[in-house]
């Protein structure tokens, strides 16, 4: 059969974006414990060099290394003020000052002092860089440009500085300038070959540009110098879920739990890899277990949420979204996943609820607009529905997902026509975009218009050959006419090798082999889809078609039943159902009574 039109699908896919999202949106940085970027060093006072000859301010400095090493962090910063009131010209003094305020979070005083360092000694290259590191971290570009200035003026003066070249290298992997990066980097390792860091941000800048297996080999570089380097083996676990080889993976992710027990954040990003994989009671277990070493954490309950929402178990999902809500009424994920909740478990009022706090100002406004959508849109309230949508779309013309939502309510309103245009004017604009070629052509199947559904679908193919729906659809188009179909065979077999275990293809394949008349093929295949697929009325009617035409009537109309059972509010596929219950039931009942006679 064709690919049916689930209007649940429209606004269910937004929460799988999300878990996507989740999963990838990380992928790049390291863990809370180890930061994916180089960190301003806060941990060493240097006391190595020139200090003036004030043989008191020599004394207090001397005095805040010791206390300093003794964990007596605010002596050891009272002892440095002294020092510096003692010897205001020293550059050294003001530079570990500002050390010891950012390290307290008090950074327009970490500026200033850097400021008065760089005054009292331009070549101070270690206050330069420290300031630079500052205004690079900033948001303002004005500021972020002084701070790579700083940190490029640093090197002329300690053109050794490794850290400044990695620094300089992730920033520019930030914005894009991919040959700048790579130079730093490269100079970075150059300087220091047994630093794992120099390597692991070349492999994150290979990332970034798309190449995986350079980026395979430097993360696999960092790790050769140092195995238990978190950021590198998580990088590498994440790359190995992009290039398709999950095995690699979970293998790092066991490696990592190993080394790192209590790592929250490889739970977490374990168990989003699990989740991918539809694993879900896997991925279930390695949520608890980080839910454990932070109970509190919203994050990982609405992980839990969504995947108790992915296993249709409602309660449960509504229960963790809940829980985040008590914790914050106004987390706008957990409000509208708890509205999604309870709109999957038919309690549509609750949803409809919490889905108007959602204002137009989130960024959850669209998909709220989406959900509201199909709760009219189930109960009967299409007009509704409609102008909800059609808001939607004006706000965000380019989101096919909405555009895609929108043209099927247009044709469950039967405005077949209006559904063409919407998707043709899309697609002036968005030439090539397999999912809304596939809607135009559904909708011009149900305009009677089928040389231009299969026209569609054709040029669907040339556009991405490997479009197992477009495959399937003619495929089963030819069938249904009882046309081509050797071709209708060969069709559905190429889009079963790109969707295995897909049940509407193998049902498709099955209505051919039944249209050839192998009925035992047919059996066969509809058997293996209703496997696959045990909700859809249509297998199930495909099922009692084929007993009906092999005899076995009771099992013609066991199959009718349970199709009408599904049907729901599907008034054609019901109607067609009760027809061939009627007569099937009159067949019995025939047979019966000559049985009796």
């Amino acid at each position: 059969m064709m690919k049916r039109t689930n209007y649940k699908e429209y606004y269910k896919i937004i929460y799988k974006l999300l878990i996507l999202i989740l999963v990838y949106s990380c992928a790049s940085k390291g863990m809370e414990s180890a930061p994916a970027e180089p960190q301003l060093s806060t941990s060493n006072i240097n006391n190595n060099r020139y200090l003036q000859d004030n043989h008191k301010a020599y004394y207090h400095f001397t005095l805040s290394i010791l206390n300093k090493n003794r964990g007596n962090l605010m002596k050891a910063l009272d002892e440095l003020e002294i020092a510096e009131g003692l010897d205001p010209n020293s550059s050294l003094i003001k530079h570990n000052l500002a050390l010891f305020y950012l390290s307290l979070n008090r950074f327009d005083e970490s500026i200033s002092k850097l400021q008065e360092a760089i005054r009292v000694n331009p070549k101070n290259a270690e206050a330069r860089a420290l300031l630079g590191k500052i205004y690079a971290s900033g948001k303002d570009p004005k500021i972020r440009d002084l701070g790579i200035n700083e940190l490029e003026r640093s090197l002329e003066l300690d053109p050794d500085d490794v850290e400044a070249y990695i620094y300089l290298g992730n920033y520019f992997t930030e914005l894009k300038q991919y040959n700048k990066a790579q130079t730093y980097l490269l100079k970075a390792v150059e300087l220091s070959p047994h630093d794992e860091r120099g390597y692991y941000f070349l492999g994150r800048l290979f990332l970034e540009m798309g190449n995986l297996r350079q980026s395979e080999e430097y993360y696999k570089r960092s790790i050769d110098i140092n195995p238990f380097y978190p950021l590198a083996l998580i990088d590498l676990a994440a790359l190995y879920e992009k290039m398709g080889k999950p095995k690699e993976s979970e293998e790092i992710y066991n490696n990592l739990l190993d080394l790192y027990p209590t790592g929250l954040e490889i739970y977490i990003r374990y168990g989003n890899f699990l989740f991918s994989l539809n694993r879900l009671d896997d991925a279930a277990e390695q949520f608890k277990k980080a839910e454990k070493l932070d109970e509190q954490n919203p994050d990982i309950k609405l992980r839990l949420g969504l995947l108790y929402l992915e296993k249709r178990e409602y309660e449960r999902a509504a229960q963790e979204f809940r829980i985040i809500l008590l914790g914050n009424p106004d987390d706008e994920r957990a409000k509208y996943y708890l509205a999604l909740s309870y709109t999957e478990a038919g309690r549509f009022d609750e949803s409809l609820k919490l889905l108007e706090g959602i204002t137009k100002d989130s960024k959850l406004y669209d998909d709220m607009l989406i959900q509201r959508a199909y709760i009219y849109e189930k109960n009967g309230r299409l007009e509704e529905a409609l102008k909800l949508m059609e808001e939607s779309s004006n706000l965000n013309p380019d989101n096919e997902i909405i555009i895609n939502y929108l043209g099927a309510i247009y044709r469950k309103l039967e405005r077949n026509k209006d559904a063409i245009r919407l998707y043709r004017d899309f697609l002036d604009d968005h030439e090539g975009n397999e999912t809304i070629y596939y809607s135009l052509g559904v909708s011009y199947f149900t305009n009677k218009e089928e040389d231009k559904a299969i026209e569609t679908m054709r040029r669907l193919i040339e556009i991405n050959s490997n479009n197992a729906d477009a495959l399937n659809f003619i495929g089963y188009s030819y069938a249904e006419k009882g046309q081509n179909l050797d071709e209708a065979e060969a069709l559905i077999k190429r889009a079963l090798e790109i969707m295995p275990n897909t049940g509407y293809i193998m049902d498709s394949l099955g209505w051919v082999y039944y249209k050839k008349g192998e009925l035992d093929k047919a059996l066969e295949y509809l058997l293996r889809a209703v496997e696959l697929t045990s909700d859809d009325p249509t297998i199930m009617e495909h099922l009692g078609d084929v007993y009906s035409e092999k005899g076995d009537t009771l099992k013609a109309l066991e199959f009718y039943e349970r199709g009408l059972r599904l049907a729901g509010d599907d008034k054609e596929v019901r109607d067609r159902l009760v027809r061939k219950i009627n007569n099937i039931k009159q067949i019995i009942n025939a047979q019966r009574s000559k049985t009796e006679i």
